[in-house]
Order: C-alpha cells, then sequence, then structure tokens
C-alpha cells in the first residue's frame, strides 16, 4: 500500500512541475496577445476618432476669413490658396459667411497654445458641411452628418396661424414652410382664416438624437374656407412632383420667383425705366431682387444651362432654357452654385448661384429676366405652364399610393418608420 501512495506522489509531483515548466510559456503567450489588441478610440459625426484632438467649435466673425481660420491652424499660405482654388473649382465654394459654423480639432498639449490638426470642418446647415483635410495632400470635399429619417403625422386647427399650431405641438415650422410651398398656387396663406385646418405625413431628419431638419411632406390635405385640398408625393424614375388624389399636378412648372424666401422688388419689369448708373431711360426687362449678398439663387424650374460664366456688365450670369418655350436668365452673380456650368442639367430648387454686385450695377441684387419664345416678359404678371398630370401607366401605382396615404393621413400622431444613416437630405436641413 506504501508503494502504492509512493508512486502518487512521484506523479503529483512530476504533473506539478510540468505545469510550472509551462505556466510562463502561456503568460508570454497572454501578453503577446494583448500587446496586438489596438486602443479603439470613438468616431464622431465627422467621421474622425477621438485620438485626432478635441472636437472645437468656432464661429465665424465679421471680416474672418477662410484664410485667418487655415493661417491659426499652422497652415502656409501656398497651401492656404490651393486649398480656395479647390474649394471654388470643385464645390463652388468662394467665402465664409459672418456667424457661419465651423469646426476644428485641437491637439493635446499641455501648454496652453493652441495647436490644431489639419482638418477644418465648414458647416452650411445642420447636416451638411463641407471638409477640409490636409492631413496627406489636399482633400476637399461635401459631405452630411449621419442621419435618421423619421416619417411623422401631424394634424391641426388653425386659431391664429399655421406655424403658431405646428410649434404649439412639437412640430417644426419647416413643415409650415413646406406646406405653403406645395399648396402655394391654390392657398394664400398670408390669408387664411380660423378654422381652416390641415394634416400631413412628412420626413423628420434626426442627427445625434436632435431633429436638425425637414425633409418632403409625402401627404397633406388643406382644409381653407371649407374647400379641401389634396397633395401626394409620388416618384417613379419617369416623373416626380406633387398630384392630386386624381394624379393631375397641382404644382406650377416654373417658380414666380428664384428663391426660397420672399426677397424685396427693387426695380420692376419697365420698358420705360431710368438707368440709375447711365442716367437716361432705358427698357428694364426683367424684374430687380434686393435680396443680401450670398443669398442662394434657385433655378425657377427644371432645365439645361445654356450659359454659366462672367459676361461684361452682365457680371456673373447663369442662363436656363427649361422647354422650347420658356428660358430664364440670372445676372450679377455673387458667384455659382456647385457644379453650375454649361451643359448641366438642373432640377426646379436647386441652387444655381448667389447674390452679389458684379458687372455694372450700383449695388447688391439679382436681375431675373423671364423669356418666353425669345423675348423678354414680366415674371411677375405673366400666366405660368402647370405641372404635367401623372403618366397613364404610373397611375396604378400612386392610386395605391393615394390608398396608403389617406389612411394614414388619418392616424394622428403617428411615427410611420425610421431609416438610418441616410445622407440624402432634403432642402430644409
Amino acid at each position: 500500500m506504501s508503494h502504492y501512495f509512493l508512486i502518487l506522489l512521484i506523479i503529483s509531483a512530476s504533473l506539478a512541475s510540468f505545469g510550472c515548466f509551462f505556466q510562463p510559456k502561456i503568460a508570454e503567450l497572454d501578453a503577446q496577445k494583448l500587446n496586438e489588441i489596438n486602443e479603439e478610440f470613438p468616431i464622431d459625426g465627422f467621421g474622425y476618432t477621438s485620438d485626432v484632438g478635441i472636437l472645437e467649435r468656432g464661429q465665424v466673425q465679421a471680416n474672418q476669413s477662410l484664410y485667418v481660420l487655415l493661417n491659426e491652424m499652422g497652415i502656409s499660405q501656398q497651401v492656404i490658396n490651393e486649398v480656395s482654388n479647390e474649394l471654388k473649382q470643385s464645390l463652388g465654394f468662394r467665402f465664409l459667411k459672418e456667424n457661419q459654423i465651423y469646426y476644428r480639432y485641437r491637439l493635446h498639449s499641455s501648454t496652453s497654445e493652441a495647436h490644431y490638426a489639419p482638418i477644418l470642418i465648414i458647416m452650411e446647415s445642420n447636416i451638411r458641411y463641407v471638409k477640409v483635410d490636409l492631413t496627406d495632400g489636399i482633400l476637399v470635399q461635401a459631405s452630411a452628418k449621419p442621419i435618421e429619417i423619421r416619417f411623422r403625422q401631424v394634424e391641426g386647427l388653425i386659431e391664429s396661424s399655421l406655424y403658431e399650431s405646428l410649434i404649439s405641438q412639437g412640430h417644426s415650422s419647416g413643415v409650415g414652410m413646406e406646406l405653403s410651398e406645395l399648396f402655394a398656387w391654390q392657398i394664400d396663406f398670408f390669408r387664411l382664416y380660423r378654422g381652416d385646418k390641415f394634416r400631413a405625413i412628412y420626413e423628420e431628419f434626426i442627427s445625434e438624437g436632435e431633429v436638425v431638419g425637414v425633409g418632403r411632406v409625402l401627404a397633406a390635405e388643406f382644409v381653407h374656407q371649407n374647400r379641401p385640398y389634396q397633395a401626394f408625393y409620388y416618384e417613379d424614375g419617369q416623373q416626380q412632383g406633387y398630384y392630386d388624389a386624381e394624379g393631375n399636378g397641382i404644382q406650377k412648372a416654373l417658380l414666380k420667383a428664384p428663391f426660397k424666401y420672399n426677397q424685396r422688388i427693387s426695380s420692376s419689369f419697365n420698358y420705360n425705366r431710368f438707368h440709375p448708373v447711365l442716367k437716361q431711360r432705358i427698357p428694364h426687362t426683367g424684374t430687380d431682387y434686393a435680396a443680401p449678398l450670398g443669398t442662394p439663387v434657385i433655378a425657377v424650374g427644371d432645365g439645361e444651362i445654356i450659359e454659366s460664366r462672367y459676361r461684361g456688365v452682365n457680371g456673373n450670369i447663369v442662363q436656363i432654357q427649361h422647354n422650347g418655350m420658356y428660358k430664364t436668365a440670372y445676372l450679377h452673380l455673387n458667384g455659382f452654385g456647385p457644379g453650375i456650368k454649361k451643359g448641366v442639367q438642373v432640377k426646379q430648387g436647386q441652387v444655381i448661384g448667389y447674390v452679389g454686385r458684379t458687372g455694372r450695377v450700383t449695388g447688391v441684387h439679382l436681375h431675373y429676366t423671364l423669356y418666353k419664345n425669345n423675348k423678354p416678359v414680366n415674371s411677375v404678371t405673366v400666366e405660368l405652364p402647370s405641372q404635367e398630370s401623372l403618366a397613364e401607366s404610373a397611375r396604378d401605382a400612386f392610386f395605391l399610393e393615394v390608398q396608403k396615404y389617406s389612411y394614414l393621413l388619418g392616424q394622428g400622431g403617428l411615427v410611420l418608420a425610421t431609416n438610418i444613416d441616410l445622407n440624402d437630405v432634403g432642402k430644409n436641413s
């Protein structure tokens, strides 16, 4: 028996020695694996990790230029000039605007002196931004923060104004802007009546947990003076736009003015106007708008850019051929919109330039001319053509959409769905 216990003792001691012999190697292997694990840093809304630097928000001050911001970041004058040229050629970006928001990455440092990573983010809206990254060469890029799109339903009764009705329910005033544009040819939104009512389904944009804008109204009904008006958005690759329940287009093919918001008319269409520069009576075959410098100018309708250049007394000019009958011209622009050049197709509402004072002018304004059969006409008083009705081949699919949205319009407070990380954002973002 003692012999048996002796054998067990020898075996146990051998196993212990065997384990001790291999233990350091196991520990060494674990350490090797640990050394291979890379530290992970969170990524911000612009696509950069936190090890780049501390994200700092700034606001453009009066007379603060792109040169000043980049110079503060330690960028050489030569590179700044190259960046400016690249911004202008690639994106049509020319200058910073006062109060415009920008972001820079301050490097981690033990000193009080600020040093920045070679990255500048220039916000153009709550979501859209221009990125200048000089980490490895020159990268200039227009982009947008990742967003979620939520589909919401709203309905209300007009007591004082459409906007107050929306805001009192926690909805953005941007929805009111969309509705007023949508029904602008049928309803005078400056003369709404108490008791008028509305309901709509619209897109709401969420970024980093906050509402940052609204997109399209997908379906809407407005009852004005007891008369109902309906609109349903539809697109199928061949047509897109808003139609009534029968598929008739409800909007005009050309907008009345080339602005998203109303602008003051400083000089009207007049064949006998006294020219303020030439001091003589010369026909003024267009409409002048006294909009602030840099105000975005939009295409009044779909068409092809047939001219985009600097042209003497007209300054920077853009002309759009909309169809065989209508053409428009936009003069004295401060600059051109992104990608705007001769031969490019543009959509109604697309930014084609910015209000300026180029050419022979006395002040900042936009001269806008509408041509009908190559003759200038008064864009304010002319009767404009309506949007085409829906094609016969699309009507079955459209009527299914009408049935769906007609039902959903009645589901108060409904949140339809959420789409994640979409960058194709709408115009009010």
